[in-house]
């Protein structure tokens, strides 16, 4: 026996991604961390297996992307001097 059917069940849920099965997933870590009698190693496990179960669940959040505009040449702050008549006039 490799493990108890609802660890199985659980398993395939994350491995196949069904959505209503990991809806019930959900519901089955939750219903076994609010068990009174639960020691702390099965806490920390189905907080675990929680923690899997709700990455699998949510749509991974795409980085939005905003257009930008491309910058022109020699417009940076700090580049110095930008025209050949600032380069040459020294008097005061």
């Amino acid at each position: 026996m490799s493990g108890f059917s609802e660890v199985r069940r659980i398993e395939a849920a994350i491995k196949n991604k069904n959505a209503k099965e990991l809806e019930w997933s959900l519901w089955y870590c939750r219903m076994r961390q609010a068990v009174p009698s639960a020691r702390p190693a099965d806490l920390k496990y189905w907080s675990g297996v929680e923690a899997l179960v709700k990455e699998t669940l949510a749509p991974p959040v795409v980085a939005k992307v905003y257009p930008v505009r491309k910058k022109k040449p020699n417009r940076g702050l700090g580049m110095g001097p930008a025209g050949s008549e600032t380069e040459g006039s020294d008097e005061v």
